[in-house]
């Protein structure tokens, strides 16, 4: 083949940067290959190259789903879409002349092919910016016939107007600001959503909860910045821009409220939709007794020690909620062989865990009691939820009054497993209903950059904590805002739009 050799430049959103990269194409009919000068490849669709990513274009595709159906429907996009549907409805009938102002909704008939009845259609325009891709708009809904689609589609695209790659009515509504990245992607949430929470997870998402939390302190550091950057403005006047103890409380609460999302994005990453409880212990503490309870499964039961050397998993419900129960090893000492990595494993399953029951027997001896005590101490320190369970309550002669955090239970009684199980349940509706969660294919995008984001905050913290100067100060600001944005889509790459939008399907 022959290949057309393009230069361009690619000039970086973010204006703090006012950066830009040459950046070279080669045109074909494979996907191009963007070579940047540091040789770094990086592999993106032909549509969202900058010769063919072109906004004034006119384009459209079949919105409706594949197959039969009742209704299908054609959607396009583009600053010439009103001259398309003059010439598109010339032979309509009745006559059909399109508002230029405001949204409306059109009926008539158009002749088809050879086809003695005219082809009833429904034509919805937004002829203005006000639409959903921030460009005029239109929807024709007609008879659900793949064929007629197609060739409605082939006719509208004889002229300037071209076919829509995937996702590129969202695309150009996120270029255009009309969304950000995290609710484009939940846009393909809300399609591919499987269950009923991840309907809802999508749907909060798309209303942009999690995109405002982001926007609010966003909008609270370009307001601290430019306070720090007029105080250098002004350096030899005795004028306070900034008053430390206050902006240092902001950072410090933004700071929290990050590292809150980097760490959801990580269990995100890793989590299904349930709740995650992790049942931990030393060995022999009942776990696997205590598993089978709350499951009604069968894991493998013993006296002897280290029974569990692998984790075990397995669901329960409660009010509809679906709660996902994992039976790690025992926390041992011992590093060795097979005991290693059973504790490995079981670190990694606490790691992501929403809520830990801490097993302990109820009548442990002195040194179990210290280890106990230790452990529990230990998960405190991580931030991680944990319920403390007293196995083998039985054993105890008269009950002794207990915290309301501790748990008694006898698997031979069934005595304090309701109880148990209606705490787990409340645990898991209040995470759900106090998170606005990320989903999990925006938390793959976002992590690092949450982690980066994260980083420059806490130096900004140190630096405004121990009196340093408000230029170091601005930097690490500078640093959390270039995160921010990328997340957001207030910056962006082409490798990186592509990643989003290649998982759309055509018309979204």
């Amino acid at each position: 083949d022959r290949f057309d050799y393009n230069r361009f430049r690619v000039q970086n959103a973010n204006e703090d940067l006012r950066a830009s990269e040459n950046v070279h194409v080669w045109k074909g009919r494979l996907p191009h290959l963007i070579q940047v000068p540091d040789f770094k490849r990086i592999r993106i669709q032909a549509m969202y190259s900058a010769t063919e990513l072109d906004l004034n274009s006119t384009i459209v595709a079949i919105a409706s789903a594949p197959g039969r159906g009742e209704r299908g429907i054609l959607r396009l996009s583009g600053p010439d879409v009103l001259a398309v549907l003059k010439s598109f409805l010339q032979t309509a009938q009745p006559p059909t002349e399109i508002d230029p102002q405001l949204p409306q909704c059109y009926s008539c008939e158009i002749p088809f092919g050879e086809l003695a009845a005219p082809l009833p259609i429904a034509l919805l325009v937004w002829p203005t910016k006000q639409s959903y891709t921030g460009q005029p708009s239109a929807e024709i809904h007609t008879v659900g016939s793949q064929p007629v689609l197609e060739a409605l589609l082939n006719e509208l695209c004889q002229g300037e107007v071209r076919p829509a790659g995937p996702g590129e009515f969202t695309l150009r509504a996120v270029l255009a600001g009309k969304m950000t990245l995290l609710q484009a992607e939940a846009v393909i949430g809300v399609i591919d959503a499987k269950s009923q929470q991840e309907l809802e997870r999508a749907l909060t998402q798309l209303a942009g909860g999690i995109s405002r939390q982001m926007r609010t302190m966003r909008d609270q550091l370009l307001s601290d910045l430019a306070d720090l950057e007029a105080g250098l403005d002004f350096v030899d006047e005795d004028i306070d821009f900034v008053e430390r103890g206050a902006f240092l409380q902001r950072l410090l609460g933004m700071r929290e409220a990050m590292h809150e999302l980097a760490q959801q994005a990580r269990r995100r990453m890793i989590h299904r939709s349930a709740f995650h409880v992790v049942l931990a212990g030393l060995p022999n503490a009942g776990k696997s007794t205590l598993f089978n309870l709350l499951t009604g499964k069968q894991a493998i039961v013993s006296d002897q020690r280290g029974t569990t050397t692998d984790y075990v998993s397995a669901m329960m419900e409660d009010q509809g909620l679906s709660i996902q129960l994992i039976d790690t090893a025992g926390w041992e000492v011992d590093q060795s062989g097979i005991s290693a990595l059973a504790q490995q494993s079981r670190h990694e399953q606490t790691e992501q865990a929403d809520l830990v029951l801490w097993c302990e027997e109820c009548q442990p001896d002195p040194e179990e009691a210290l280890r106990n005590e230790q452990y529990r101490e230990l998960l405190e320190r991580t931030g991680i939820s944990c319920l403390c369970v007293q196995t083998k309550s039985d054993r105890l002669a008269t009950p002794s009054d207990l915290p309301e955090n501790v748990f008694p239970v006898s698997a031979r009684s069934r005595e304090g497993l309701e109880r148990l199980k209606s705490e787990i349940g409340r645990l898991a509706r209040e995470a759900r209903a106090g998170r606005q969660e990320l989903l999990a294919s925006s938390a793959a995008r976002c992590r690092d950059s949450l982690d980066r984001a994260a980083q420059h905050l806490q130096a900004a913290c140190d630096l405004a904590a121990q009196g340093s100067g408000d230029e170091l100060i601005a930097e690490e600001l500078r640093g959390t805002l270039r995160e921010l944005g990328l997340i957001l889509g207030q910056v962006h790459t082409d490798d990186l739009l592509d990643i989003v939008f290649s998982r759309f399907c055509i018309g979204k």
